[in-house]
């Protein structure tokens, strides 16, 4: 549980919630998971002190992956699909590069918790860090010059299809298992979300 109000911080509670979170931010930069205790020192607080904003450490990092969110602007969508898809996937890749290991974090935060969802009779947790992401959002505005030339439904389709490809995920399997570097990770995932927009476009033309 958040344990403040975020609009009604005081100077002293929002400059130290301030501190915690690049602290983080610059343990992760690191390639460091870091601990509360980690993150407190590095923002030379008591160890207690983040105790008095959340509940659980999971939840200081699900809100250090909203402050990050949150401060990107993401680059203008046009009026062509590919292009859109383009550029999204260059500039996103580059974002979760920027932030790998708060994102690798987060990540296996949500596995724990659904594993432990699943462990625990009658618990009715909803596991939400992941679902922060505004993936759904910009895939959903990228795509939008599809709308004219196909129904919504498939829209959704290639919205939910090209979200394996673009995410913490799709960057983790190809970069660990496959070896690849950003610019491969965003040739390929670029790749394939063009041939699944192609072939949707084709289907679309011949009913």
């Amino acid at each position: 549980m958040q344990l403040f109000d975020e609009n009604n911080l005081s100077p002293v509670r929002r400059r130290t919630l301030e501190r915690l979170v690049n602290a983080a931010l610059k343990l992760y930069k690191e390639d460091k998971f870091p601990s509360p205790e980690e993150i407190t020192r590095e923002a030379e607080y008591a160890k207690v002190t983040l105790r008095s904003y959340f509940t659980t450490h999971s939840e200081f990092v699900e809100y250090v992956v909203k402050q990050v969110i949150g401060s990107v602007e993401r680059p203008t969508m046009g009026e062509d699909a590919e292009e859109n898809i383009s550029r999204l996937l260059g500039w996103g890749y580059g974002e979760l590069y920027s932030h790998e290991g708060l994102m690798r974090d987060a990540m296996r935060i949500s596995q724990h918790r659904w594993q432990a969802h699943h462990e625990e009779q009658g618990r009715e947790e909803e596991d939400t860090l992941l679902k922060k992401s505004n993936r759904r959002e910009a895939l959903t505005e990228a795509l939008a010059p599809l709308e004219s030339q196909l129904p919504e439904e498939k829209v959704q389709k290639l919205v939910m299809l090209m979200s394996v490809l673009y995410g913490t995920e799709a960057m983790t399997v190809l970069k660990d298992t496959f070896g690849l570097e950003q610019e491969e990770i965003v040739d390929l995932t670029t790749w394939g979300a063009k041939l699944m927009l192609r072939q949707a476009v084709i289907e679309g033309e011949s009913k």
